[in-house]
């Protein structure tokens, strides 16, 4: 939880400005009686209030300083990209988009799975995740699963991070090309990702192989949680990027991403 929402005094000083804001005359025991707390409570947090400069007093009449304000419009708007965060995670899915890996037909249960970072659908398939197929599909197509149950048995990826010396350093002109390259032959990705242009350029002496430049920690990512081997190249500030978001990740999920790191 982050410190929009832990900040209980904050948002108890600020539930009491709109209750001012509404009603610049409103009795101290109206307050209380609406946030459920005592009359000498809200005393203090008035008092707190004025020392800080968030209100003060015009003609025996409570109002909100600017600074009030502003600080009423910044907390809340971080208060609620907070909240919609948390109910995008929570978000119950009721419906998903699979792969048919038989032949199904409309009102057959499916067990849906991971593989090669591709959702499939099979009937009658025992798996941690299961559903409705929605309509008929042959092997191959994609398929509108329904009534979902449980949660898919997350398989990700393996991760290895080649990092290379900076701009500064000389970047990939004093890479160690043979050796990135039996990193990424032992390693054997299904994607490989250039975190930067240094990466890039070094990727581009490696191999002849495809890899992703854009979004690249997200692209990373996205490949690992569907069970996908990633190569990641690029200097120590990528690199960091790519830390983060897998400790985030684990934070979040409680899922790790099993990854080594070599410098070049």
């Amino acid at each position: 939880m982050t410190e929009p929402l832990r900040d209980l005094k904050k948002n108890t000083e600020l539930l009491i400005l709109i209750r001012v804001l509404e009603d610049p005359t409103v009795k101290l025991r109206d307050v209380s009686e609406d946030l459920g707390i005592t009359v000498q409570a809200v005393s203090q947090y008035l008092s707190g209030m004025r020392r800080e400069k968030i209100v003060k007093e015009q003609k025996g009449r409570l109002r909100p300083t600017r600074k009030g304000m502003q600080i009423l419009q910044e907390h809340f708007s971080k208060l609620k990209d907070e909240v919609d965060t948390i109910l995008r995670r929570i978000m119950v899915v009721d419906t998903c988009i699979a792969i048919a890996g038989k032949e199904v037909k409309k009102g057959d249960k499916v067990g849906l799975v991971m593989e090669d970072g591709m959702l499939m659908a099979y009937p009658d398939e025992k798996s941690s995740s299961r559903g409705v197929a929605m309509e008929p599909a042959s092997i191959g197509d994609d398929i509108l699963v329904g009534r979902l149950e449980g949660i898919v048995d997350m398989k990700l990826g393996s991760l290895v991070i080649i990092e290379t010396p900076s701009e500064l350093d000389g970047g990939s002109k004093k890479a160690d090309v043979e050796r990135a390259r039996q990193k990424i032959d032992t390693a054997s990705p299904g994607l490989l990702v250039a975190g930067d242009l240094v990466g890039s350029a070094l990727l581009s002496k490696v191999t002849p192989e495809y890899f992703a430049i854009h979004a690249p920690v997200e692209s990373a990512m996205s490949a690992l949680t569907r069970g996908v081997d990633v190569v990641f190249c690029g200097t120590h500030e990528s690199v960091d990027q790519m830390s983060h978001a897998i400790a985030a990740l684990r934070k979040e999920t409680g899922y790790s991403v099993r990854w080594t790191s070599v410098k070049v």
